[in-house]
């Protein structure tokens, strides 16, 4: 069989120019915030930001509850299918169990929330609320979707592909070669060594791949304590002040305001926080809060080795406030990288190699070798 290198070529460009067709629709289709009830969009994309509103009432009166100590709970319960995910290299997807927790003070009694969920799957967000107002707590749970991005779905897609077809040209040119005892000719040779090299990329591809996640996975974390001072007022916070900070597990925050001089707690403040992926250039949460006493806690498991920012703005809310001026800072940390889960890379690598032999024994088989007229 001739190989006709601009019917494969246009073989190889229709399906991309289908594919592109298709990720374009679906992308405008993604980029759509269809609202629903407490979500924009409804169906969240992971690594999107997607906007968390609730508005807490009297169950009596039906009027908004106001002065409400609010706890937000944000639980990952199940994890998508991990082989789905073989291609993106990476286990997040495959955890569940704590994502966020807080506690916040809300006059109004409206909860509100901008959060990036990392990973696709099913969460459930648990709200329980007091008030003076109120004889019981409220609580509620409310269920989210979040979807799998596009992005990584092409990404998974178009990685298999480039190695399916360059083990299957290697196929293709290693089925031209001639016996090795016979004397080739340089034209010979060079089929060879196009199919040593073709193969050579696509094993390289593989290996490159696996091992992306793999470099400088050594490192540990040390006890985050860090202060800023500014106006007259000492902000520190202590994030695991026991134990280490680690990629998936719940880390706790603790976020104290003092006077500088006296060391009394800052009293009556207004509170809006965001912490920021500076790798990523991404704000992976933002939510505000009253601090009557100077002290915030909260939870929040790191999705991703990186360089965070925790940003703070602080103003005074009432004439019973301590803090005489509004209060801006950012406190800077990095989450130290982990080894990445050992079952995810063998599950891609095994996918890959059966790719990389398929490719390659399709080229080989379904190509007759050229007769020879030696």
């Amino acid at each position: 069989m001739k190989f006709d290198l601009l019917r494969f070529l246009m073989l190889l460009i229709l399906p991309v120019l289908i594919l592109g067709t298709f990720v374009f629709g679906v992308a405008i289709y993604e980029s759509y915030e269809e609202k629903g009830d407490y979500l924009v969009p409804q169906n969240p994309v992971a690594h999107e930001p997607a906007k968390f509103s609730y508005q807490l009432t009297n169950p009596v009166t039906k009027e908004p509850l106001n002065n409400a100590n609010v706890q937000l709970e944000i639980v990952k319960t199940k994890a998508t299918n991990p082989w789905f995910n073989v291609g993106y290299l990476r286990d997040d997807n495959e955890g569940t169990g704590l994502v966020y927790k807080m506690d916040s003070i809300l006059y109004d009694g409206k909860l509100e929330i901008e959060s990036i969920f990392w990973d696709a799957g099913s969460y459930e967000a648990k709200i329980k609320a007091t008030s003076n107002e109120i004889e019981k707590p409220i609580e509620i749970t409310l269920p989210i979707k979040v979807d799998v991005p596009l992005g990584q779905i092409v990404r998974t897609i178009v990685l298999f592909i480039a190695i399916f077809l360059l083990a299957m040209l290697s196929g293709i040119f290693a089925k031209r070669l001639e016996n090795p005892f016979k004397k080739q000719s340089q034209y010979k040779n060079r089929y060879s060594s196009s199919a040593a090299a073709l193969l050579l990329i696509a094993s390289l591809l593989v290996a490159g791949t696996l091992s992306s996640t793999s470099l400088a996975h050594e490192a540990t974390s040390a006890n985050h304590i860090m202060v800023v001072e500014k106006n007259g007022v000492k902000a520190e916070l202590k994030l695991n002040p026991m134990d280490p900070v680690q990629k998936g597990e719940p880390a706790h925050f603790n976020v104290t305001f003092q006077d500088s001089k006296t060391g009394q707690y800052i009293q009556g403040m207004d509170t809006s926080l965001s912490l920021y992926h500076e790798d990523d250039n991404i704000t992976m949460f933002s939510n505000r809060t009253q601090i009557q006493d100077g002290k915030l806690d909260f939870d929040y498991a790191f999705p991703d080795t990186a360089n965070f920012h925790l940003n703070f703005h602080a103003s005074p809310n009432g004439q019973k406030s301590t803090l005489t001026a509004p209060l801006d800072g950012v406190f800077a940390f990095e989450v130290p990288p982990v080894q990445p889960n050992l079952s995810a890379q063998l599950r891609a690598g095994t996918l890959m190699l059966i790719v990389l032999i398929l490719g390659f024994v399709l080229g080989l088989v379904g190509t007759k070798r050229k007769p020879s007229f030696a």
